[in-house]
């Protein structure tokens, strides 16, 4: 969906009120008929509140600053380039387009733009707002008083460029993708309503034109394009995405570690107050339509609006919402059936209903402890038990190891290490020397690689190694080492017996390909192998 909520350029001059956008002598807007115009100097428009209910332009009135000789700084400034995109070759390649595209399909495209925009945009509107997942994000107020228009504008804008147009036109289209961006919609959604209006223009020239070279001249016009502009607003939407997570992230990092305990003991509290008002009430027979909902309960509505957005995405925390959705269910079910005359034995009922509600309130207690240790252990960055590094963060170092290694044309591997027979030290010898052992070799490992590689906790009885900048033998090396240092170790017990620790370990190399969870499977099977074939030693991917 194309959603241009700031007006910036005049679509079309023969539609454009006397007063609104006269370029200036030093900087002429070059007219030709039959396509869009643009101010060599693009115009920045204001919004000014209606007055006693007149408007102008949908609804908005509309000035020009007395500054409006200075060209905006999105139009003066270099195009950017970033990871995302070049946005001049993005304009190159849609001058090449322009230059490319016959004569006689262009001026039928301008013909089209003139006559047809406000029925595609009809049509276009009409599947938005019968899609429930576009309808979110758009009303039919905002459809007739703002977004038809907008949308007219930026499809003649698009239809009718010339190769002159091209850095307002580009900015254009990076300003719509930050719009996209700002307010949420999915990119998804952007795709799929420039896929119907393609398929609408399509439809519209090949009604309009013969079979010729100029229709597929048009066609071709019409499908690149589009492709161009909604690339470069997927780039201006994904650079804007991706400032607001950081942004997000800082937040959330900010808001969880403001005394962790204390808000821990609130939310206990406030959940516990919240189930020993809903007994009470069960006790007393009161009317189940006066029970407070959990959602709307002093803990919902701290779940809700800060509680997830702290915890992010994680599996518990989506449990803690399921709960919460399922007991206010089990209430309004249970209240229907109230209302209707002998349905069901009253008491009984409310014993299910208590029952139901005691069972889910006891697994959020559960899951809001797990949250709050997830917090704790992000607090510091680091396991609790070994000190090493969290595993949530591997994501992030990998991700920027594999950046480098691109720049720097060199490499980096990964290694899986896992505590041989683990389980039978336990048993053994009992859990604490299980911990034992894990801050042992967790501290072997540290002290054995370079300051530059990092040493995280995977999970259990496993950690995971990064060597940046290694070759296969240099990790070979590397790794071998770690195994014969550890397997030299003595750990003393609590009776004062020692214990031996030997460790597998499976190496994989980086192969230059951008996703690293290759890397880490490749590792994870070579550690399998290792283990497979006797333990107690060092195998590499193949």
């Amino acid at each position: 969906m194309i959603l241009i909520l700031y007006k910036r350029w005049p679509a079309r001059q023969s539609r454009l009120d006397d007063g609104d956008a006269r370029a200036s002598a030093n900087h002429p807007t070059k007219v030709v008929p039959g396509r869009a115009t643009f101010p060599q100097a693009v115009v920045r428009w204001r919004r000014l509140p209606t007055l006693n209910g007149r408007a102008c332009r949908g609804g908005v009135r509309w000035r020009r600053p007395h500054s409006a000789l200075t060209p905006p700084a999105p139009c003066a400034a270099p195009m950017p380039t970033s990871q995302f995109l070049s946005e001049s070759q993005a304009a190159a390649e849609w001058r090449e387009l322009i230059a490319q595209t016959r004569p006689a399909a262009r001026a039928v495209l301008a013909a089209a733009a003139d006559e047809q925009l406000p029925g595609l945009a009809d049509l276009f509107y009409e599947h938005m707002l019968a899609d429930p997942h576009a309808s979110m994000f758009i009303s039919n107020e905002q459809v007739r008083d703002r977004l038809h228009a907008s949308l007219q504008r930026w499809l003649a804008a698009v239809l009718t460029a010339a190769a002159d147009d091209m850095n307002g036109l580009i900015a254009l289209q990076r300003m719509v993708g930050d719009v996209h961006a700002r307010i949420g919609i999915p990119v998804n959604l952007v795709a799929r309503a420039t896929r119907r209006l393609k398929r609408a223009l399509y439809d519209a020239l090949i009604a309009r034109m013969p079979p010729s070279d100029d229709r597929s001249s048009a066609l071709i016009y019409v499908s690149q394009a589009t492709d161009i502009a909604l690339e470069v607003m997927t780039a201006s939407y994904s650079r804007s995405r991706e400032q607001s997570a950081k942004t997000d992230e800082a937040y959330r990092l900010f808001s969880v570690m403001q005394n962790v305990g204390t808000e821990r003991e609130r939310q206990r509290a406030a959940l516990l107050d919240w189930e020993n008002a809903f007994v009470y009430r069960i006790a007393i027979n009161a009317q189940l339509d006066e029970l407070q909902k959990m959602a709307a309960s002093d803990f919902g509505l701290w779940f809700h609006h800060k509680g997830q957005p702290a915890f992010g995405d994680s599996r518990e925390a989506q449990s803690v919402a399921r709960l919460i959705v399922e007991i206010d269910e089990a209430m309004d079910a249970a209240m229907a059936a109230a209302a209707v005359p002998q349905s069901v034995e009253p008491m009984a009922a409310r014993i299910a209903l208590l029952n139901l509600v005691r069972d889910a309130v006891g697994q959020l207690k559960y899951l809001l402890g797990a949250l709050f240790e997830q917090i704790a252990e992000l607090e510091t960055g680091r396991d609790a038990l070994t000190h090493l590094l969290n595993r949530r963060f591997i994501p992030t170092v990998l991700r920027r190891e594999v950046v480098l290694a691109a720049q720097s044309r060199t490499t980096f591997s990964v290694l899986m290490v896992d505590i041989d027979h683990f389980k039978a030290i336990n048993d053994q010898y009992g859990h604490d020397a299980g911990d034992l052992a894990l801050q042992t070799v967790a501290a072997l490992l540290v002290h054995n690689v370079r300051g530059s590689d990092y040493a995280f906790r995977y999970g259990g009885e496993e950690f995971l190694l990064v060597l940046v900048e290694t070759t296969e033998s240099q990790a070979r090396t590397i790794a071998e080492s770690l195994r014969k240092r550890v397997e030299q170790e003595t750990i003393s017990s609590k009776s004062g017996e020692g214990i031996k620790v030997t460790i597998s370990i499976g190496l994989a190399m980086h192969t230059g390909h951008p996703d690293y969870e290759r890397t880490i499977s490749a590792a994870d099977e070579a550690l399998y192998r290792a283990k497979k074939n006797g333990r107690n030693r060092t195998e590499c991917a193949f």
